[in-house]
């Protein structure tokens, strides 16, 4: 018999069990189309339920993109662990790479709310706030993979994290219309461009 779970480890459980509902939901019919409803019948609970810990739909959705900003935050910590000095840029864009591919849809799905959410200035500003801590913790990682630190990257750290996040989405709804656009998946492209915008600065020699 198993052991029964206490009130706190119950939520815990159907609060889990209602994200990995919207996470399946969303992705099969998109962040518009997706409703409270739906996800309540996935996951097997009433929209009561689903109200007791969401209060709308963008609540969710947040909470899922939370969650997959922190797995991403550990994958890339661990990688910066490795290659700290390195300047072995490659090895982040093959693990977003590897990412996407694992999740096919997230990218398109995080777009479509996006857009959604710049329409909605609160929502847009809790947007923001999940996304500055996307840029921030990729701005560090790149410092700490430098050779020579933040100081010897091409652009300041955080403007080089933007730029990259910037491109990953662009790249996206690139190959949506055209799906071998920058040499296709594998993204050779990309990756050559990565290594150009993270190359240490070069002195200029002066002139005599």
């Amino acid at each position: 018999m198993s052991p029964r779970l206490s009130r706190a480890e119950q939520n815990d459980r159907n609060r889990a069990l209602l994200l990995a509902a919207a996470r399946r939901v969303f992705l099969a019919r998109g962040y518009y189309a997706a409703t409270l409803e739906q996800i309540a019948d996935e996951a097997g609970f009433s929209k009561g339920v689903v109200y007791s810990r969401f209060a709308s739909k963008a609540d969710m959705f947040l909470a899922l993109l939370e969650e997959r900003i922190a797995e991403r935050a550990a994958q890339n910590a661990d990688l910066a662990g490795r290659l700290a000095g390195t300047g072995d840029f490659t090895a982040i864009i093959d693990v977003a790479q590897h990412a996407d591919r694992a999740a096919p849809g997230w990218r398109l799905l995080v777009t479509e709310f996006r857009v959604h959410a710049a329409r909605d200035p609160e929502l847009n500003r809790r947007y923001a706030a999940l996304h500055a801590r996307t840029v921030d913790r990729l701005a560090a990682i790149l410092a700490a993979i430098s050779v020579g630190g933040a100081d010897a990257l091409a652009f300041p750290a955080r403007q080089l994290a933007e730029l990259i996040l910037a491109l990953e989405v662009g790249i996206a709804l690139e190959q949506l219309a055209n799906p071998d656009a920058l040499g296709g998946p594998g993204l050779p492209v990309f990756s050559r461009l990565g290594d150009w915008l993270t190359a240490p600065l070069v002195p200029v020699p002066e002139e005599r």
